[in-house]
C-alpha cells in the first residue's frame, strides 16, 4: 500500500484506482489526533462481530461481607441487577469531493486536505455526541456562582460523587473557566507532573485529584465531574467506512464517510455538572 505522498508519482489514472485504498487510514489518523471524548467513557465494540444495533449495559448491585462466629456460615447475598441501560445505534456520515482537476495533477496537498477535514469533522460529532450524553445525564449538580467556577464547587461535585463510592478522577471546563481556576493555589500546571505521567488530550494540569481537561465541546459556564470508568459508554456498531462514487456530472470522485455508534450515560450517580 502506497503513503499519500508516493501517490504523487503515479499516473493519474492510476491514482484514481489507489485512493480508496489509503484513505481510511489517513482519516482514522487526523480523527485520531482530535478525538476527545473517548477518553471520558468507556468503550464497547461488541456490536462491530455481531448482528443488532442496540447494546445491554447490565446494572448489577453490591453484596456486603458480614461477621461470621466461629463454624457459622456469612448471610447469604446476591447480587441485585437493576433496570439495564439500552444503547441504541445511530448513524453519522459526512461527504468530500475530489476533482478530477486534482487528481489529473495529482495535488496531494488538496487531497491530503480533504481527507483531514473529514477525519476531523467525524471526531468532532463523535466528541459532540458524547458530551451531550454525559450532560444529559448528570446525576447530581452544583450551582456555579455568578458564572465563576470555585475550587469549593470542584469539592462539592466530586464529593457527590464519592458518596455513590465512585471515584472522580476528572473535569472537563470551557476554557472561559479554565482562565477562571488558572490563578488558583490548588490548581497543578501539566508541566509540573506531565514527565512522570502519560496526560489525556486536552489535559492542562490537576486539581484536588481530578485531572483538568479544557475543551470548547462544553458550554461556557458548566463543568463536568466524572468518574471516566463508570459514567458511560460508546458502543461501536461501525467504524469510520468509506463508499466511493465516479460522479461524471461533476467530474470529481465523491467521498462518503460514514460511520455508526450509539452513546449513553449509564452510570448517573458517576457524573456532576456544576452550572
Amino acid at each position: 500500500m502506497k503513503s499519500l505522498e508516493e501517490l504523487g508519482t503515479i499516473t493519474s489514472g492510476s491514482l484514481l484506482d489507489v485512493l480508496p485504498k489509503i484513505i481510511l487510514d489517513e482519516v482514522e489518523q487526523a480523527a485520531r489526533a482530535r478525538r476527545f471524548g473517548r477518553q471520558l467513557v468507556r468503550i464497547n465494540e461488541d456490536l462491530t462481530r455481531t448482528k443488532g444495533r442496540e447494546l445491554i449495559i447490565a446494572r448489577l448491585g453490591t453484596v456486603s461481607a458480614v461477621t461470621c462466629n466461629e463454624g457459622e456460615a456469612p448471610t447469604t447475598s446476591e447480587v441485585g441487577v437493576s433496570t439495564p441501560n439500552t444503547i441504541t445505534i445511530g448513524k453519522i456520515g459526512l461527504k468530500a469531493v475530489i476533482t478530477q482537476e486534482a487528481i489529473d495533477a495529482s495535488n496531494i496537498d488538496i487531497i491530503r486536505m480533504q481527507i483531514q477535514e473529514a477525519g476531523y469533522a467525524l471526531a468532532v460529532k463523535e466528541d459532540s455526541d458524547i458530551m451531550t450524553a454525559l450532560i444529559a445525564g448528570y446525576g447530581s449538580s452544583v450551582s456555579m456562582a455568578g458564572g465563576t467556577l470555585t475550587y469549593a464547587e470542584i469539592i462539592s461535585a466530586a464529593g457527590n460523587i464519592r458518596a455513590y463510592n465512585w471515584e472522580p478522577n476528572v473535569i472537563i471546563m470551557n476554557p472561559a473557566q479554565f482562565s477562571q481556576i488558572l490563578a488558583s493555589d490548588m490548581f497543578t500546571d501539566a508541566s509540573k507532573y506531565g514527565g512522570r505521567e502519560p496526560l489525556l488530550r486536552g489535559e492542562v494540569g490537576m486539581i484536588s485529584g481530578l485531572k483538568v481537561l479544557v475543551s470548547t465541546q462544553i458550554a461556557s459556564g458548566k463543568a463536568l465531574v466524572l468518574d471516566t470508568r463508570q459514567a458511560g459508554y460508546l458502543a461501536i456498531k461501525r467504524p469510520v467506512d468509506l463508499k466511493r462514487w465516479d460522479n461524471p456530472a461533476t467530474d470529481s470522485v465523491e467521498l462518503y464517510f460514514f460511520m455508526e455508534y450509539g452513546v449513553k450515560a449509564t452510570r448517573t450517580e458517576a457524573i456532576a455538572l456544576i452550572a
